[in-house]
């Protein structure tokens, strides 16, 4: 099997061995897929949510054709946050049970929401270029769907993948990209002294926090803009930008289009 990082992988019939180096999100479609785990093997319904940690896997499969999402535990971790610190989604989770408690891997019957999710995703990748331009938009939406549910041990395996999901500091950082926050005050927020606090910020995301916070800021601006109707005055603002002209400016470094051009360009009226 090819490396999975595209959202359909068709597989012939083969058994082997999975190394991957990002957290898996599966979705089989149709075929027959199976996984071994300590010696028993383990058949995946059609229509099921298969999560599956980062590391190596033992797999079957058997003319299948998955849908699959591709994610690193940093990524993840940023979803998770942003959606935890916009709209006030619980991201701790306390529960446990036989079900979710050991494995590396979990696998569930999705709920409606979820698998109707993931009937517009098959409907979806018939349009050219969907992974590239919608992945981490509908990523999102997925993970906001899986945080929001009520399947507790789906959230719990969706948090695992995450190590620091509840770390303070993330909570900080996550939770001021929006706002002009001082980082000396970001500092003490995150009970950290300044240098401390910048040394965590350089280990974690090897930049600065001003180019940092501009890059969140202007990805944000990007997902409004293909996601809503808002416009580009309401956008800027909710991005943090408090002069118009220098954020049509600074998204047109990055995405080489001013805001109104690559919404024309680029947003898909599903």
């Amino acid at each position: 099997m090819e490396r999975v990082v595209r959202d359909k992988v068709s597989v012939l019939s083969r058994e082997e061995s999975l190394q991957s180096d990002e957290n898996l999100i599966v979705f089989p479609v149709s075929g027959v897929l199976s996984i071994f785990y300590n010696g028993i093997r383990t058949h995946i319904e059609n229509g099921s949510v298969l999560l599956l940690n980062k590391g190596l896997h033992n797999l079957e499969y058997n003319h299948c054709d998955l849908i699959v999402f591709s994610i690193s535990s940093e990524e993840l971790e940023y979803i998770i946050v942003n959606l935890s610190t916009n709209y006030d989604i619980d991201i701790y989770n306390d529960h446990i049970c036989d079900c979710c408690k050991f494995h590396n891997y979990f696998v569930t019957k999705p709920s409606e929401i979820v698998a109707e999710f993931f009937a517009s995703i098959q409907r979806l990748l018939s349009f050219e270029d969907f992974y590239e331009q919608n992945k981490r938009i509908k990523l999102a939406e997925l993970i906001y769907l899986i945080l929001s549910g009520e399947d507790a041990c789906l959230r719990r395996r969706l948090l695992r993948f995450v190590g620091l999901c509840n770390n303070r500091f993330s909570q900080t950082v996550f939770g001021n990209v929006f706002n002009r926050v001082p980082i000396t005050e970001m500092a003490q927020q995150s009970c950290l002294s300044l240098t401390a606090f910048k040394h965590e910020f350089s280990r974690r995301f090897h930049t600065s926090p001003h180019k940092w916070s501009s890059q969140q800021r202007l990805e944000r601006a990007q997902t409004l803009l293909l996601t809503t109707n808002r416009s580009i005055s309401e956008i800027a603002t909710l991005c943090a930008y408090t002069n118009l002209s220098y954020f049509s400016k600074s998204f047109k470094q990055r995405y080489h289009a001013t805001p109104t051009a690559y919404r024309k360009a680029h947003k898909v009226d599903w």
